[in-house]
């Protein structure tokens, strides 16, 4: 049984934002709930949620935006924002003790390797002729981009700093905040242990860096695309 919630398959939601459609406000590439591209689509929610869609199906992050927007006003607001973090926090602590330990991040990690291997591209995903998510290696480990190394140098090669929308791979490019593992992003003191209260803040912050206009709630049309999704939606080249 996974520990977290399931990858959300095939996700259409109508109405989300006033006078739109499905595909999303704008037409079909109009924001970031619009139809997605040839390949299959992955957003990871300011929390480290993970949702697929199938081609043609509005992109993924209408998905989450309608379950975090409780009564389906097309807002969501700050209280609806941290409501869905806590839930997908409880989701995680499977010890119930207000803590995420490194057994259970190492639970949700598994999550991100199998989310990663189903996207175009992506060592053990689908392949198809031509098609690969440009600027992403295919050994990659849970979205972390390789390290370069420097030509004809005598010593252990020297990692460099990933440049770039997407060096981070597509885990970090499937969210809003570039982070290749979403739920550490957390992790204020870096002792591999998420408590509630640094998700609590870390939830601050998020909410604050996507409400842009600052009036208190994030609609579906406002919200940023994601780097995945663009260069899906630019499709094969």
């Amino acid at each position: 049984m996974k520990r977290l919630a399931p990858i959300v398959l095939g996700v259409a939601v109508l109405g989300l934002v006033p006078g739109g459609c499905a595909s999303g406000p704008g037409g079909p590439m109009g924001g970031p709930g619009g139809a997605q591209g040839p390949g299959p689509g992955l957003f990871v929610s300011p929390f480290g949620e993970l949702f697929f869609a199938e081609p043609g199906e509005p992109w993924p992050v209408a998905g989450w935006f309608s379950g975090a927007d409780a009564d389906s006003d097309g807002r969501v607001t700050q209280e609806e924002f941290t409501a869905d973090g806590i839930r997908q926090f409880r989701a995680l602590d499977v010890r119930r003790d207000d803590r995420l330990t490194p057994d259970e991040i190492a639970a949700y990690e598994a999550d991100l390797a199998e989310a990663r291997a189903r996207l175009p591209g992506m060592a053990g995903g689908p392949r198809e002729p031509g098609r690969r998510l440009q600027g992403f290696s295919g050994g990659m480990a849970l979205g972390l981009a390789e390290p370069a190394q420097q030509q004809g140098s005598r010593s252990a090669p020297r990692q460099r700093a990933p440049t770039g929308p997407l060096a981070y791979g597509p885990i970090a490019a499937a969210g809003f905040f570039n982070y290749p593992q979403p739920v550490k992003a957390a992790d204020l003191d870096i002792n591999q242990t998420v408590t509630a209260q640094e998700w609590a803040q870390a939830t601050d912050r998020w909410f604050i860096a996507l409400d842009t206009d600052q009036d208190g709630a994030l609609t579906l049309a406002t919200l940023p695309r994601t780097p995945l999704q663009q260069m899906m939606d630019r499709g094969p080249r």
